[in-house]
């Protein structure tokens, strides 16, 4: 590519004063911050016999190397870059459903990746890790009107916390009652049940006590089932007959576990799903109705609900759900009774399977609109991802939203809330997650970024501008202002090695007849919480925008009479005039990417697609075209890399302050 050359001297350096100026105020009385001071706005005249610049030369960006930021954490290596992709909570399931809350532990007892176990209280959000005694086999939620959490332990004592919260505390559970040799537990309403050899005891004042009933003489009770109706039912082992082992047999209570009667219906096997004690199978459903005696097929409603459990996962996303549309221990109830002669009776058969099952379709979706053209082609180029840290800030999908008939029940609803989602700190080396309230003065999240070691949210305000809080590993949120900028328009985050952050606005399609200019919030390198850390930049025709040492931003423009064949590039610099670093480069192909590689300046570059060959009988298949790297040189061209030239940038290498 040739340019019309733009001879570059020798040009300032910005820098981070990193102590007070002669005459401040002593030490105790210095301000927690500092700015970056202005450099000269003029450049210095180069040297006399100082040799000149090599227009071939790749361009240096103009920025001294300077400590980074006191927050910013290095880049993880590329083990700890694998553990940080995984999900912390993807290895819990639902161990525990009351009214409101549901209690979620890892599988198989092994090495937990959050840290232990979970509580999602409706109403508080995500709560944990729970401090559950030690040693315990089994948790349960119990109570009508505060959902109490109990555990037991091997030696059948049961321990009880008044609530999530208090379950957060070393003490918060205290021991009641005790089943000796109780080996299976369930809770539900009001009532505690457990079964020790052929025996289930109940308990209807919080565990304090126990009444006891043999189900079947000399047949040992494998588990029981409350329901918070308070009707039971337990499965007992009958002796093995010679070589073949008996089958179960299913008993209900109806009257509190005092009696017991054998089932009408023997389902191959029974688990309890909030209100449900069924056979737990979707596809050939048996439900032991509301009456407590009969089975019904005729089941529908356990799934239209979504779980809590999706309130756990991580995401950078805001998410929030209806209030009162989740699965809980009473809702949905249980099926109303089969017609007379519908019911399920006798062992219940291997179910008919139609082999259909549930099959989704992935349809292929295109891409509408123009295509783009030379240096329009990097506004719809995706930014450089930050690369991932030690701590992130994410978020829980425990939000609440007010309920409303215009969506469909368990849709999302994020747009606006009245419940925050409660955050998280995730530490990928600790392999620990610290659940975090959402910062005062946030009712309205709308995104959250992640650069550096830092999160930062951004929040609607009362006139939909964009509110501003960071949050690194350790300490507060701390709130960073406000900036005329619509909060859902930020869509990207990018930062520099010594901890310069850029949003970058959403850009408007590279075939747009009028473009907007492009806008950016670019935050120095200052402690958190420091006054006027964010400034608003905007660039008519810009196409591109990457954060750069020393709270500057590298800007790229196209001017909208060229059409994409023309290029600028400029330093904005903190409290200083923009820097033109080159001028009117010739663009004849389309750029994909700029990033700043080794202090350098590069460029992606798709080539262009071979001509047509004259006299072929149909078009040529299409040609691999491969992007290759360019950089930027002092006389302004782009250069394509080459085995001798400059190391071609890599994806994802982590650089110094200075950006080498």
């Amino acid at each position: 590519m040739t340019a019309s050359r733009l001879a570059l001297l020798p040009l300032p350096l910005l820098a981070a004063s990193c102590g007070p100026a002669a005459g401040s105020a002593p030490a105790a009385l210095a301000p927690a911050w500092v700015a970056i001071p202005a450099a000269p706005l003029e450049a210095p005249a180069r040297a006399a016999g100082a040799p000149a610049v090599d227009p071939s030369a790749p361009l240096i960006l103009p920025i001294a190397a300077a400590p980074p930021a006191t927050w910013v954490e290095p880049p993880l290596g590329e083990k700890e870059r694998a553990r940080a992709a995984r999900d912390p909570f993807r290895e819990h399931s639902e161990i525990a459903l009351g009214e409101r809350v549901a209690i979620f532990a890892a599988k198989g007892g092994g090495a937990d990746p959050a840290g232990g176990a979970f509580a999602v209280d409706e109403k508080l959000g995500v709560v944990g890790p729970l401090k559950l005694p030690a040693r315990f086999t089994w948790v349960g939620v119990a109570g009508p009107q505060v959902d109490a959490l109990y555990a037991a332990t091997p030696e059948g004592v049961l321990h009880r916390a008044a609530g999530v919260r208090g379950a957060l505390r070393p003490d918060g559970f205290e021991p009641r009652g005790s089943v000796p040799g109780a080996t299976t537990w369930d809770a539900a309403g009001t009532l505690i049940a457990a079964a020790a050899g052929e025996r289930v005891s109940v308990s209807a004042d919080e565990g304090r006590s126990f009444t006891s009933a043999v189900v079947a003489p000399g047949k040992p009770v494998r588990a029981v089932f409350v329901r918070p109706d308070g009707v039971l039912a337990a499965v007992v082992q009958a002796p093995a007959r010679g070589q073949q082992p008996a089958a179960p047999d299913s008993f209900l209570s109806l009257d509190r576990g005092k009696t017991w009667k054998r089932s009408a219906f023997q389902p191959r096997s029974i688990e309890r799903a909030g209100s449900w004690i069924w056979n737990g199978d979707a596809s050939c459903p048996a439900v032991l109705s509301r009456d407590g005696q009969a089975w019904t097929r005729a089941a529908a409603g356990l799934y239209a609900r979504p779980t809590l459990g999706i309130a756990l996962h991580l995401s950078p996303a805001i998410r929030a759900i209806e209030a009162g549309s989740f699965r809980s221990a009473v809702a949905p109830p249980a099926p109303e009774p089969p017609p007379r002669g519908g019911a399920a009776v006798g062992r219940e058969p291997p179910c008919k399977s139609d082999g259909g099952g549930v099959v989704g379709g992935l349809g292929l979706m295109g891409v509408l609109g123009a295509s783009c053209g030379g240096a329009l082609c990097l506004l719809e180029s995706a930014t450089p991802l930050p690369q991932p840290t030690r701590t992130r800030i994410a978020t829980f999908g425990d939000g609440i939203c007010e309920p409303t008939s215009a969506r469909p029940p368990g849709s999302a609803c994020a747009a606006h809330v009245t419940r925050p989602p409660t955050f998280a700190v995730v530490d990928h080396i600790a392999s620990t997650v610290t659940p975090v309230a959402a910062p005062e003065g946030c009712p309205q999240p709308v995104a959250l970024h992640n650069a550096a070691g830092v999160g930062v949210l951004i929040c609607r305000g009362g006139s939909g501008s964009a509110t501003l809080f960071v949050r690194g590993a350790q300490g507060p949120w701390h709130a960073e202002g406000s900036q005329a900028t619509p909060a859902e328009a930020l869509k990207w985050i990018a930062a520099a090695p010594d901890g310069t952050l850029l949003l970058l606005q959403s850009a408007p399609p590279a075939g747009a007849l009028q473009r907007e200019p492009l806008q950016a919030l670019v935050r120095s390198p200052l402690p958190l919480g420091a006054p006027q850390a964010w400034r608003r930049i905007t660039a008519p025709d810009g196409v591109a925008a990457l954060p750069a040492p020393g709270g500057a931003a590298l800007l790229a423009s196209s001017p909208a009479a060229s059409a994409g064949k023309r290029l600028d590039v400029t330093l904005d610099r903190f409290g200083q005039p923009a820097l033109p670093l080159a001028r009117n480069v010739e663009v004849d192909q389309d750029l994909t990417r700029m990033e700043i590689r080794d202090g350098q300046v590069w460029f992606r570059v798709r080539p262009n697609p071979a001509p047509d060959v004259k006299g072929m009988p149909g078009p040529l298949p299409p040609e691999p075209r491969d992007p290759r790297w360019h950089v930027l040189t002092h006389g302004g061209e782009l250069v394509l890399e080459t085995s001798s030239g400059p190391t071609p940038p890599t994806e994802g290498r982590p650089l110094d302050p200075a950006g080498r």
